[in-house]
């Protein structure tokens, strides 16, 4: 039997480890939202978060949305963010 100390030290683990590097990106886990995780999309250079993936409870799915204004992203690291949703978000 697991003990409750191991659990939680297990869930702060997934919590901080970076879920998949990208050449350019890292998407890391980054919370709860509407009892689904929530990811940062971080720019692998500046360590910048660029955008989040969160579950939009109305469509019953992964959406993602911008965070910097600035932002671009090659068809390179849309691949690379739908590859995630795709294999990491079901």
């Amino acid at each position: 039997m697991i003990s409750v100390h191991i659990l939680k030290q297990l869930k702060l683990y997934e919590l901080n480890k970076p879920m998949k590097k990208y050449k350019y990106i890292t998407i890391k886990k980054d919370g709860v939202w509407h009892a689904k995780p929530k990811y940062d999309i971080i720019n692998n250079k500046s360590k910048e978060v660029l955008a989040l993936l969160f579950y939009y409870k109305a469509w019953k799915q992964y959406v993602f949305t911008q965070i910097q204004q600035d932002a671009v992203f090659n068809n390179s690291c849309l691949r690379d963010i739908i590859d995630f949703i795709e294999t990491e978000c079901i």
